[in-house]
């Protein structure tokens, strides 16, 4: 079973609102790279990717031996816990379901932290107490399928109890760049990020880690070689040096995020306070069909840890589309 958005493979799709990628699409800036630098794909790429790692570096503001690439934040996910091998992991739920996958996959026993639906899925000190006996965690932030942020007071009392107690953490910031007032953990323990989402690059595959030297020199162990591809490296370097792109995105997603949410509570329908690119909300009925009849996808959440069959989420897309769903849940609702 297909466990993620963005199936337009096995589904009639007009519009995709069950990936949450950037609304405007590939940025120009990395079309033309693409196109005048097509004959360097015949050529094998960079197995260090030193020029992508130092132009991130410049941009987070750490060395290059602090920057890790991979092939999607996900192959970073697998790799990083192939490299721990953790004993026992701790894990919030809901969240990304790729954090149970990869740990499950070395026999790593879990804890689950479940997040409570009256308190907006939000993470609480309760947290802390069950850290004990943990010698692993992951921490979506922005937390995927929900959209909300970790309180920084209560982040920074999480690290500090990592590192008292040798956890290895992992915080994936993939959605961070969207967020107009985040935050980041960078500098503090091993974080992750992606083009993916931020500049629309889902098909190309490229991620990276922010960490100590000596934490990404034992996951790159455990790597593949030449895992991002020429086309990936020449993409992401584009994406970095279009900053309009970016910031241009960030105040768009905020105002059509607003606008979605009252909309989404305008018809009855209780959602779930976002500050990422995406929106949960719980239905009475089952509206997934009807709205695939129309070519709306959007992402059904019965499959994440602690949530039900009448959940769903869908991206902030431009506000013509959104519309479009809008109309189409009004008429299913």
């Amino acid at each position: 079973m297909y466990n993620h958005g963005g199936d337009i493979y096995r589904n009639r799709v007009k519009i995709d609102f069950s990936a949450n990628i950037n609304p405007f699409g590939l940025p120009e800036t990395v079309r033309m790279a693409l196109s005048e630098n097509i004959e360097s794909f015949g050529v094998y790429p960079d197995p260090k990717c030193e020029r992508l790692r130092r132009a991130i570096a410049e941009r987070e503001g750490v060395e290059i031996d602090n920057v890790l690439c991979g092939n999607g934040a996900s192959e970073l996910i697998f790799n990083t816990v192939r490299a721990v091998m953790p004993k026992r992991a701790l894990l919030i739920t809901p969240t990304f379901s790729e954090y149970e996958r990869a740990l499950k996959s070395v026999g790593c026993e879990i804890k689950y932290h479940t997040l409570s639906e009256e308190n907006n899925f939000n993470l609480t000190e309760r947290i802390l107490r069950e850290l004990d006996g943990a010698d692993m965690i992951f921490l979506c932030n922005p937390n995927n399928p929900v959209g909300n942020i970790i309180d920084e007071a209560l982040m920074d009392q999480i690290l500090r109890e990592c590192e008292k107690r040798g956890i290895f953490a992992v915080i994936d910031e993939c959605f961070m760049d969207l967020v107009s007032d985040g935050y980041s953990a960078k500098g503090r323990t091993a974080v992750i990020k992606a083009f993916t989402k931020t500049y629309a690059l889902a098909g190309l595959r490229l991620g990276y880690m922010i960490g100590d030297s000596k934490t990404l020199k034992r996951i790159d162990l455990v790597s593949p070689c030449w895992n991002v591809s020429a086309a990936a490296e020449i993409a992401g370097l584009a994406a970095l040096s279009d900053t309009e792109y970016l910031e241009k995105t960030k105040k768009y997603i905020e105002k059509e995020r607003g606008f979605l949410i009252d909309a989404l509570r305008g018809l009855g329908i209780k959602t779930f306070n976002s500050r990422a690119n995406f929106i949960l909300f719980k239905t009475e009925k089952n509206i997934y069909a009807p709205l695939l009849e129309k070519g709306l996808l959007v992402r059904k959440c019965g499959n994440f840890r602690g949530l039900g069959g009448l959940f769903y989420r869908i991206a902030v897309r431009l506000h013509e589309e959104n519309t479009v769903l809008l109309s189409a849940l009004k008429g299913c609702l």
